[in-house]
């Protein structure tokens, strides 16, 4: 029976397939350009850093455009005011806001073409101290998780995000160079087999402990390493930001989050439009796109090892070429991608070691040679 059943599913799939049609939707646009406001106002100690941009059409070419030039500040309702700086491509900061927690405060914007836009007073929130953050082995990879809490009952509702770092090595040891169409001997300021890349979160992380008796956020996911990735192939970190949310800017990123996340088939949430707390005054029919909260910042780092992770596998492709010392032999590796790592002085006449650059040559993967500071 089961198996008439798959037959079954089987051929109607393949009968529908060869009677549809291909569409091509016209794309909706509209000309309108809406603000789009990114950041937490920070009531701890520490920067502040908003971003204004514009938003754009679907059938747009143009790239992200920052709004300049703006007055950007942050009012009180102790009617204290506090100006952010403008540092170039829609941000604006400022060293230490120095925000009162629980006194309310909202973000005021004044574009260039002299809009006035406001956010709603929101209450500046203390976040409570990340406890912990660790990692489970699955079948798929690596899972990335974080514990915390507020013994206070006072959060309920939180968001983080992070940036990670990781070191990468390259296959071969590269012990030589070209200089000028010779090889020479690489110096130690020279070394290109240990790098370091950077990334950072690019999903809506937000977890809430609303459902329970305590406010206690236990073994949330934060991020999935897949396997074979090279980010554990030697060792890895995460820096991961906690902040605390109210009610309305949870609801806010989790609306955000199904319109850009869960997003695929008929199945799936349908996007609909996202209002925040962020109003035009000058024209309180426009459309706002963003959520002001202030917030202090919590942070904690993380480090995984390869050896941490048993079986954790990372190829590379990295064949040896020998290649005999002749300028011509030489010159012939260059061409095809070749890049020299090693030389061979057991055999007469003497031959190089090539090999692709990404072997040999760690900056080749996109990598930094600059050891961070943390490392």
């Amino acid at each position: 029976m089961r198996r008439f059943v798959l037959r079954f599913i089987v051929l109607t799939s393949l009968a529908f397939a060869g009677c549809r049609d291909p569409y091509n939707p016209t794309i909706i646009s509209t000309s309108d350009s809406y603000l789009v406001v990114e950041g937490i106002l920070n009531s701890g100690t520490g920067p502040t850093k908003i971003r204004l941009t514009r938003s754009f059409k679907l059938d747009d070419t143009a790239s992200l455009k920052a709004e300049l030039n703006a007055q950007v500040l942050v009012d009180g309702k102790d009617n204290s005011t506090r100006h952010l700086v403008a540092d170039g491509d829609g941000y604006y900061s400022s060293p230490d806001l120095n925000l009162s927690v629980n006194q309310e405060y909202r973000l005021r914007i004044i574009t260039a073409d002299g809009k006035e836009y406001q956010s709603d007073y929101v209450v500046a929130k203390k976040t409570p101290a990340i406890d912990s953050l660790g990692f489970g082995r699955e079948e798929k990879g690596v899972q990335v998780y974080v514990n915390t809490h507020d013994e206070l009952n006072n959060t309920w509702y939180y968001l983080w995000d992070y940036d990670e770092t990781w070191e990468i090595r390259t296959y071969y040891y590269s012990a030589f160079k070209n200089v000028n169409d010779s090889i020479v001997q690489r110096t130690q300021q020279d070394e290109v087999s240990t790098c370091w890349k950077y990334g950072k979160s690019t999903n809506i992380l937000i977890g809430s402990s609303a459902a329970l008796q305590s406010d206690i956020i236990f073994r949330t996911p934060i991020l999935f390493i897949e396997n074979g990735s090279e980010k554990l192939s030697v060792r890895y970190s995460v820096l991961l930001r906690q902040y605390a949310l109210d009610k309305k800017g949870y609801e806010f990123y989790a609306m955000m989050k199904k319109n850009t996340e869960n997003l695929g088939t008929i199945f799936d949430a349908q996007p609909s439009e996202i209002r925040g707390n962020i109003h035009c005054i000058s024209d309180p029919g426009e459309l706002v796109i963003g959520y002001v909260t202030a917030a202090s910042m919590e942070e904690k780092r993380f480090f995984i090892s390869a050896n941490e992770v048993p079986g954790w596998r990372f190829d590379q492709d990295c064949p040896k070429f020998s290649v005999p010392n002749d300028r011509d032999s030489i010159q012939a590796a260059y061409k095809i991608g070749l890049s020299v790592y090693e030389a061979d002085y057991t055999v007469i006449p003497m031959r190089w070691y090539f090999a692709r650059v990404p072997c040999v040559d760690c900056t080749a993967r996109q990598g930094s040679l600059l050891r961070p500071s943390y490392w």
